[in-house]
């Protein structure tokens, strides 16, 4: 019997080799879709309600229905029952469907659940941060959502590893701080913490909310604002965020080295840790 789990594929539960999806899907041909990548341990799915509000945000853009709440959340349990303890990711990916031509014609489209191990981030080994030569377009009709048009991020992914960088870093098109390939960026400077705005272009990533309310809770400065790649240089710490790993300390960027984690990214890992530990779903 296959050890593969079992995924969900518009409106049941079945074997993963028999989810099938038409040559004609407009998420095939064009890129209509988008996907939402959450972290699963001991079975439960973190910060789900953020993550299926920022589905459905996504969705209306492209002008998707995706299931009302209660059957998604269904179909989610259905997918990790049995799911062991370690870290998983659930991964749930919204497309068009098969109407012909360039249309955003509104339409439920076609929903897989899936989930998958992962292997955890590598302990005492921060990233290392590498700024790519391609720009963010914050002015994109896909800024901000979790497309499936998805390619530029491999691509600078790459070039960044092909460099012996873990992360790349893309500047927006003013040439102002944006994002990671994999994550959000944070600077730390004299204690306070700093993030690009959304504005910049950049995913209104899951962690990064938690994040920004962290630094709230507990008294620490923190500001969304444009930055700038001397913002960069002079930050005495860098941490990227994403919902698989949370928080990951910085160790070089762009060729400098950091001291990683830097206290305050020490104390909001385990302040975020902890959230976890009380509240799976914050």
């Amino acid at each position: 019997m296959s050890m593969t789990p079992p995924v969900w594929w518009d409106g049941q539960l079945i074997a993963e080799s028999a989810a099938q999806l038409s040559i004609n899907n407009q998420g095939w041909l064009w890129g209509r879709g988008l996907f939402e990548t959450i972290a699963v341990r001991q079975g439960q799915a973190l910060a789900l309600s953020r993550h299926l509000d920022r589905l459905r945000a996504g969705a209306a853009r492209l002008c998707l229905e995706p299931p009302d709440d209660d059957t998604l959340r269904e179909a989610i349990a259905s997918v990790l029952t049995g799911c062991p303890p370690e870290l998983h990711r659930l991964r749930l990916t919204l497309t068009g469907a098969e109407t012909p031509g360039l249309t955003l014609t509104p339409e439920p489209g076609h929903l897989l659940i899936r989930r998958q191990p992962v292997a955890p981030a590598p302990s005492g080994d921060p990233a290392i941060l590498l700024t790519v030569p391609w720009r963010r377009n914050e002015f994109s009709a896909l800024s901000g959502i979790k497309s499936t048009s998805y390619a530029e991020n491999p691509i600078a992914l790459a070039w960044a590893q092909e460099r012996r960088a873990t992360e790349a870093l893309f500047l927006n098109t003013a040439g102002d701080l944006c994002e990671g390939a994999l994550s959000n960026l944070f600077l730390v400077r004299h204690h306070q913490i700093f993030t690009p705005s959304l504005n910049a272009g950049c995913l209104p990533g899951i962690t990064r909310r938690l994040v920004i309310e962290l630094c709230a809770q507990l008294g620490i400065p923190c500001q969304e604002k444009a930055l700038t790649p001397a913002d960069l240089a002079s930050a005495g710490g860098i941490f990227l965020t994403n919902s698989l790993h949370g928080i990951l300390p910085v160790g070089q960027c762009d060729q400098r080295p950091l001291d990683a984690p830097c206290p305050r990214t020490a104390q909001l890992t385990t302040a975020l840790h902890d959230l976890f530990l009380r509240l799976p779903d914050p």
